[in-house]
């Protein structure tokens, strides 16, 4: 089974310009701009943060602490990866472990099939492993530059 990353990632889903001051802020925003495009319900925001509460996304990887909220598939309409980059880190939970942890960069994970979230958080580990796409994520500063290089990224 396999899941078409590039189908889920689109140019107006790349927000590198952020300046939100809490999660909770953050949460809205996104979830605001991505009722607008048509990705999610107007229920999202409210289910990101109950799920975020209940079973936090926070992740110190060896290159990169970064968040992957998410929710269960009746919010979302159009399955995406949303890339967030805030201007100052957030303070978020860390998955599992419930720990206080900080992060600027956030991937919304739009899953519209419940089956589908364990492969895409899988291949989110197995990018995170390689410094090439943890230095694209953290150097490039453009939201088109970015967009091919998360294409490049899902693609391999």
């Amino acid at each position: 089974m396999s899941v078409d990353y590039q189908s889920m990632l689109h140019p107006e889903l790349i927000f590198l310009d952020l300046t939100d001051q809490n999660e909770a802020e953050l949460f809205e925003q996104v979830a605001q701009r991505l009722e607008k495009l048509g990705y999610v319900q107007n229920t999202y925001a409210d289910a990101l943060k109950k799920r975020e509460q209940e079973f936090p996304t926070g992740l110190v990887t060896k290159y990169l602490a970064l968040a992957l909220p998410h929710t269960d598939p009746e919010y979302v309409d159009k399955a995406f990866i949303c890339m967030v980059k805030n201007a100052t880190a957030l303070d978020v939970l860390q998955m599992g472990l419930n720990e206080p942890m900080q992060t600027q960069y956030f991937f919304f994970l739009g899953i519209t099939a419940t089956k589908n979230q364990v492969i895409l958080l899988q291949k989110f580990m197995q990018l995170l492993q390689r410094k090439a796409f943890v230095k694209g994520v953290t150097t490039i500063s453009k939201a088109d530059e970015m967009f091919e290089f998360l294409q490049q990224e899902f693609g391999k």
